[in-house]
């Protein structure tokens, strides 16, 4: 990476000719709808979505024949397609995060806190309580439930850490996880649904919302759409 000074250097160096003009930056491209065929492909390549949505455009164009305004309706169709499946691919994800949220902040009164460890002991632990005078502080009465929560904590924790390394040898095998296997499942839907088009393209395109829907992008291209419409109405006085 070049230094603050070598960059400087770099731009002072370049002669004027080759600086942005006035002309030439109100011509620059905003979005990807003013990118080229072959720019709009390599973003694709490279994983944007917006990208992959915008060849899904250009094909949908090229195959029905239409317009690209006209584009907005297929292209919701398939979103809606990708996102009905949705809560199915992303129920096992929520009972992981809820599980963790929930075991994390229950462990620290568990341990810390004297009336709830209490009756956490009294109704799965049964052991002695602790001495008069042995839990005033929340230190006291952690050393005191440490006795039973360190087990479970300890065994869950190291579970998890062999659960993660066999995750991993079987990432260096080629053992898809499930995560690629639901992305390339919606992509596999997706094309399906839609066999008159390009599959690679619609494929790709249902694995980049396939955990995730673009609905609110959509909505926003649809909007900018209709006003550039509008703009090309009023000044061509159609």
């Amino acid at each position: 990476m070049l230094s603050a000074c070598r960059l400087r250097g770099a731009l002072l160096a370049r002669p004027l000719s080759s600086l942005p003009t006035v002309e030439s930056v109100r011509t620059r491209p905003r979005y990807v709808t003013d990118l080229s065929n072959d720019l709009v492909f390599l973003l694709a390549e490279q994983g944007s979505g917006a990208a992959k949505r915008e060849c899904v455009r250009r094909e949908i164009m090229a195959v029905d024949g239409i317009e690209y305004a006209a584009t907005q309706t297929r292209i919701e169709e398939m979103s809606a397609l990708v996102a009905e499946k949705h809560p199915i691919i992303r129920f096992p994800y929520q009972v992981g995060i809820w599980s963790a949220q929930i075991s994390g902040f229950a462990s620290i009164p568990l341990v810390f806190s004297f009336s709830v460890a209490k009756i956490f002991n009294d109704y799965c632990v049964t052991a002695d309580p602790p001495d008069v005078g042995e839990a005033d502080t929340a230190l006291e009465v952690g050393s005191w439930s440490w006795g039973w929560m360190e087990p479970p904590l300890g065994t869950i924790s190291f579970f998890i850490l062999c659960v993660q390394f066999a995750r991993e040898k079987r990432l260096e095998i080629g053992v898809k996880p499930f995560t690629q296997r639901a992305v390339e499942w919606q992509g596999d839907r997706l094309a399906s649904a839609y066999p008159q088009y390009d599959p690679y393209i619609i494929h790709s395109y249902g694995q980049a919302i396939a955990l995730d829907d673009d609905k609110d992008e959509i909505v926003e291209e649809n909007i900018r759409i209709e006003k550039m419409m509008a703009e090309l109405k009023q000044s061509t006085g159609v």
